[in-house]
């Protein structure tokens, strides 16, 4: 076989290899780190350190972000932000405020993505003349939710939740299983939603 040919087979043989691979444990928390790496859990802050936030906004998604929400609301006193479609943000505010007596201040209920909870939220801010928020979010999603927001003008200050634990792997870890595909599908649509998302600021940005 010449040359060519290895290659060609290399090539066959990467593609199965590498699903196998992320249909794993260890590939899922390779993806997974990934992204998580790009941020990390921040202080609180005030009126000392110079970096004030003036609202927290929490995006839909669980009790990981809710009670994060809550913990950073009582610790801060700012006033919260809940964002989510199809009712998800109503829940938010009668879970905050009846089940831990945290105020929500404001509801934006007409996103069905992350693109326009940043959107919607930031014009409810904009009339509220808020520009700098906590903004909460799981680990996992927060590159995205990050860029998103703050190309709407907004100053954020990430406030990630519910980072993967780090395991030590065993050799049945790199075996495919239903965790692993479900972290990894996870992680991929973290991933390919946020280079789909600057490819078309690419190409608008030359209209």
């Amino acid at each position: 076989m010449n040359r060519s040919g290895y290659f060609k087979l290399l090539c066959a043989l990467m593609l199965p290899a590498s699903f196998v691979f992320f249909s794993s444990k260890a590939g899922s928390y390779l993806l997974t780190a990934s992204l998580e790496r790009t941020v990390t859990p921040h202080a609180i802050p005030n009126a000392t350190t110079g970096t004030a936030a003036q609202a927290i906004v929490v995006l839909t998604g669980g009790d990981w972000r809710n009670m994060e929400a809550v913990r950073l609301q009582r610790e801060t006193g700012l006033p919260v932000l809940a964002s989510g479609g199809y009712g998800e943000a109503v829940a938010i505010k009668a879970q905050l405020e009846h089940n831990y007596g945290v105020p929500v201040k404001w509801v934006e209920g007409d996103s069905h993505s992350t693109e326009e909870n940043a959107l919607f939220s930031a014009r409810i801010l904009a009339s509220a003349r808020i520009q700098k928020i906590l903004l909460v979010t799981h680990a996992l999603h927060m590159p995205r939710a990050y860029k998103m927001f703050s190309d709407t003008g907004l100053e954020v200050i990430p406030a990630p939740t519910d980072f993967s634990k780090k395991v030590s792997l065993r050799w049945k870890d790199f075996w495919p299983s239903d965790e692993g595909r479900k972290k990894s599908q996870s992680a991929l649509h973290e991933i390919f939603g946020l280079a789909w998302y600057r490819l078309r600021q690419f190409f608008t940005a030359f209209r």
